[in-house]
């Protein structure tokens, strides 16, 4: 259905919840290089499918990380013929990434997300932008309809909030995230809640360690240093042996660097693409940097794909995009 046919009707927490009631046989998309965000997101609404006896399967363009396992592990989707399609945590249906023809064109019903870029391009939208992760509008969600959490849901939950705000260390940060952490925490203390931050943000291959410092040592700075770049060739990922799902944290790399109030991350895909991550600090908006490139997000963390040009081209393209914004 193209976006003219409908106008988006945003819903509240208890309509969300009716919506999910009533359905059947249900495809849960993601977007493409998934997070800890949208995968638990995702996850989190197949298990509560499950215990409303609905059929539903999360279906993503790409491969799921290994660093997820604990998420993943034991889930087996049924095979089946969907009758509606919804969303969550994903801003615009082209980050859907490429997925069949007859999923990739289809209706969604609801999209359920945090993004402030959000494109209403679902027939109904269950967001809140001042959330932390799209995992937390979920957990309210549960909260207004008195949803019981569950061993699977908490670490869904948790798993998303976690990545979403960088072990807490982000912005995005507020009371309310701390706050759901917290209930979800109280109800299953027993997780393994140091393993997984130890999994999701520090532990890597050595491989990655090798290709961080490559990267820190071409970086790209601003004139006044307060913009750096990094630019990963596909090539460099298989000299290395690194594959893609290792390389998601690698955008919080120019942040590292004292002064710098924009950071860019631009990785070379196979077919001779860009997929482009900026991170923000305290006095930088990179989501209105991220819309000139055709992408979005949020203020402090954006993205974007570059489809055509050298390396060149395209990194002082965004060089001089976000120099630009910080003027």
């Amino acid at each position: 259905m193209e976006q003219s046919e409908f106008v988006c009707k945003e819903i509240d927490s208890m309509a969300a919840f009716a919506m999910l009631q009533s359905l059947q046989d249900v495809y849960i998309l993601i977007h493409r290089s998934p997070d800890g965000d949208c995968i638990g997101g995702g996850y989190a609404l197949y298990h509560l499918f499950r215990q409303l006896g609905i059929r539903s399967r999360v279906c993503c363009a790409d491969p799921i990380p290994e660093m997820y396992r604990d998420i993943t592990e034991g889930v087996i989707f049924e095979d089946f013929a969907p009758q509606v399609y919804i969303s969550v945590d994903v801003a615009d249906r082209k980050l859907f990434g490429d997925l069949p023809d007859d999923i990739q064109n289809a209706e969604i019903l609801l999209c359920i997300d945090h993004h402030i870029s959000n494109t209403h391009y679902a027939e109904h939208l269950y967001w809140n932008p001042h959330s932390a992760a799209a995992c937390e509008v979920l957990f309210r969600m549960m909260q207004d309809n008195h949803i019981p959490l569950t061993r699977e849901l908490a670490l869904c939950l948790y798993s998303g909030i976690s990545t979403d705000t960088g072990c807490f260390q982000f912005s995005n940060a507020d009371a309310a995230a701390f706050d759901a952490v917290a209930q979800i925490k109280a109800a299953f203390p027993d997780l393994p809640y140091a393993r997984l931050n130890r999994e999701f943000f520090v532990l890597k291959s050595q491989g990655r360690i090798r290709l961080d410092t490559r990267l820190m040592q071409n970086v790209q700075l601003s004139e006044d240093g307060r913009v750096a770049l990094i630019y990963l060739p596909d090539a460099w990922m298989k000299e290395l042996h690194v594959s893609h799902d290792e390389v998601d944290g690698v955008a919080n790399l120019p942040m590292q660097i004292i002064g710098v109030e924009i950071g860019i991350t631009c990785k070379q895909q196979e077919d001779g693409t860009y997929r482009v991550s900026l991170r923000a600090g305290d006095h930088a908006d990179v989501s209105a940097v991220a819309q000139q490139f055709d992408g979005g997000g949020h203020v402090k963390a954006s993205g974007c794909t570059i489809r055509q040009g050298t390396p060149e081209e395209a990194c002082a393209a965004l060089m001089a995009a976000a120099e630009a914004s910080l003027r």
